[in-house]
């Protein structure tokens, strides 16, 4: 072997040092507010720096100062969607986030979406504009939610360079609280003022061009001029083989509210029953007849999964007068049958839906759908109990007492065995256990981080209260991941993390239907993704003609947690479904160039698109092959020919 061989062999074992399966770091600006001693809110510039390389799906983050756990987890959020927009794995790389504030910022996920882009970047191997600037949360469907403080950080941008600042869409006209001191003699007195404040126009003044975003795609144009796929929205049909198994079940529970209603009329109709106690009852057999042909209603106009819903309350309610009837006949030990027979059809069903396991993707959903209703059922069974221990037997002004309780938790548990009819719907994608676990733990991780910062936004609106159900969900799902149930920790999760995104929306979008149209989008994307690869997402139709439904009725927020129940079911099984790197979908011909400085326009000319981009970056992939497949064997080589001079 000659020398120079020799050196060649010798300079391949020192390229491990270079890392030539990452990108150069990704740099951005991110805005923060803080608060200073005297309580007046400031807007300040945070140094974001993302790192991504190959690896297992590993998240790391880091602060300085230290951040708030919404913060944190916006970053594993942001990887997520980073690579669901991009097509690839995100298990099969490592992704590092470095944030650094000179000041004492306030916590929240306002970072993501930037983390986001920057995301996208890293992978793709482009650096951002510097004079692009932007706030906004990341939702794991790939929204950009809103987020509080933003005069303050278009202050900071402006003062940074900014000429471009983005904002989270609907959210054009906020609120500014103004603190207002005075001074009346030894004591200071502090009042706070309020007034609306068009982004926009001081967007104007400050010489910076505010836009509003929808989705991180839309962001990624300013930032890297790069073009994705819009989300269409299509109107989706259930395969015929799931339209049979949905009017099975409007058919099941139409069947038991008319034989239980039937019962009930038998027994007023016989001694036992006093008249005001009769009219009670009847008002609620009145309430089933009504949801019974609602159903109906539905059936015909070719909703069943919403059909199903209705006919489900239909027979609750149904039960609940029953057990009405036997409560006036029989007293409390009518309760205490109640209460046996809801504790042992849960137990029965949690047997059940415990030893199922699915072996398609599809089945999959169907079984997460079946714990999330199964857990529903123990937790109001559990409410029942402590209602009973209470003596809170009967309905109050505006809450359940124990009959109504138990009755419901009989018929959830119910659903729980009807979804299971599903699992062979579709025998498309196979359960990695090990990458269930790992979904399931990051959907956690996620509804934590938003929960944490919508609990901390509607404190300030003392709305609070309204999260203690999401709470309650997400203690849910932490507790069955704890006992190794991974599918009703996703479903739970799902739950809870929707819930609470539509919080936020509720709390700071002052256009509503901008966020309702940006999430009905990307869950209708979502679906046909799936419906693309053969998968069949029964639980994500399901919610999706829910949400369809409810935008008809004119209830916006209904919709817009039904679309992102639907969006976050789709998105987990995309993610589970991922079992190579593969490149994305060829994006379109209109692309985003620069201008000027300060604009920037769409073109109809070619430029670059995501696949042009990832392509560029091949001979790096070939690099990372050839270096896995071939240095083992240069090695060996190279100690070989040293082994051999020492002899």
């Amino acid at each position: 072997m000659s020398s120079r061989t020799l050196a060649l062999l010798l300079a391949m074992l020192v390229l491990p040092s270079i890392q030539v399966s990452g990108s150069p770091a990704v740099i951005a600006k991110v805005p923060a507010v803080y608060q200073t001693p005297e309580g007046v809110m400031k807007g300040s510039l945070s140094n974001l720096t993302v790192e991504v390389t190959s690896g297992t799906g590993k998240v790391y983050f880091s602060a300085d100062p230290l951040t708030q756990l919404d913060t944190q987890g916006a970053a594993r959020t942001a990887a997520l969607v980073a690579c669901n927009l991009l097509g690839v794995d995100p298990m099969s790389y490592n992704f590092y986030y470095s944030l650094e504030s000179d000041s004492m910022i306030i916590g929240g996920p306002s970072a993501g979406a930037v983390m986001t882009v920057a995301t996208i970047a890293a992978i793709l191997g482009k650096q951002m504009r510097k004079d692009v600037i932007m706030t906004g949360m990341v939702n794991p469907d790939g929204t950009v939610g809103p987020v509080g403080g933003i005069p303050e950080k278009l202050k900071a941008a402006a003062e940074g360079g900014a000429k471009i600042f983005l904002i989270p869409a609907g959210q054009r006209k906020v609120v500014e609280t103004i603190p207002k001191r005075k001074k009346i003699g030894p004591l200071v007195i502090t009042t706070v003022e309020t007034k609306t404040v068009d982004l926009i126009e001081l967007g104007r003044s400050l010489g910076v061009e505010v836009k509003e975003v929808s989705t991180i795609a839309e962001a990624a144009k300013y930032f890297l001029g790069v073009e994705f796929p819009k989300p269409t929205v299509t109107n989706f049909e259930f395969p015929e083989s799931i339209r049979d198994l949905l009017e099975g079940w409007v058919e099941h529970y139409l069947n038991a509210s008319f034989h239980l209603r039937v019962k009930v009329e038998e027994l007023l109709s016989s001694k036992g029953v006093d008249p005001i106690s009769a009219r009670a009852i009847k008002s609620v057999l009145k309430d089933s007849e009504s949801l019974a042909m609602q159903a109906r209603d539905q059936r015909k106009e070719g909703n069943l999964y919403t059909a199903s819903s209705l006919a489900f309350q239909s027979a609750y309610e149904a039960e609940y007068a029953y057990w009405l009837t036997m409560y006036v006949r029989k007293g409390n030990k009518a309760v205490e049958e109640l209460a046996d027979k809801a504790s042992s059809v849960v137990e029965s069903v949690g047997k059940l839906v415990n030893s199922t396991k699915p072996d398609s993707l599809s089945g999959l959903e169907a079984l997460v759908a079946a714990k999330v209703r199964y857990y529903t059922a123990r937790n109001s069974l559990k409410q029942g109990a402590e209602m009973i221990s209470r003596g809170d037997l009967l309905d109050g002004y505006d809450s359940w007492g124990a009959i109504h309780t138990l009755s419901y938790t009989i018929w959830r548990a119910e659903t729980a065995k009807t979804w299971l009819w599903l699992l062979n719907v579709s025998k498309e994608g196979k359960v990695d256990q090990n990458r269930l676990r790992k979904v399931a733990s990051t959907m956690i991780y996620e509804a934590e981080g938003v929960i944490s910062y919508a609990l901390s936004l509607a404190t300030e609106v003392s709305s609070s209260s309204v999260l203690s159900d999401v709470n309650a969900d997400l203690d849910m799902a932490n507790s069955a991941l704890s006992s190794g149930d991974s599918y009703g920790a996703i479903g739970l999760a799902a739950m809870s993390l929707a819930k609470a995104t539509t919080t936020i929306h509720q709390l700071f979008t002052s256009d509503p239907l901008a966020a309702l149209n940006a999430v009905k989008g990307v869950a209708s994307s979502s679906i046909k993704k799936l419906l693309n690869k053969g998968v069949v997402p029964v639980l994500a139709l399901s919610y999706y003609e829910t949400a369809s439904e409810l935008e008809l009725q004119k209830d916006v927020f209904g919709a817009i947690t039904y679309y992102e129940m639907s969006s976050a079911h789709s998105q987990m099984l995309i993610m589970l479904s991922i079992t190579k790197y593969k490149q994305p979908e060829k994006a379109s011909g209109k692309t985003v160039t620069r201008s000027s400085p300060t604009t920037i326009t769409e073109t109809q000319t070619k430029t670059e698109t995501v696949t042009k981009v990832l392509t560029k970056r091949a001979p790096e992939k070939l690099i990372n092959y050839v270096m896995g497949a071939f240095l083992p064997l240069l090695v060996g080589l190279a100690l070989g020919y040293l082994a051999g001079r020492r002899h």
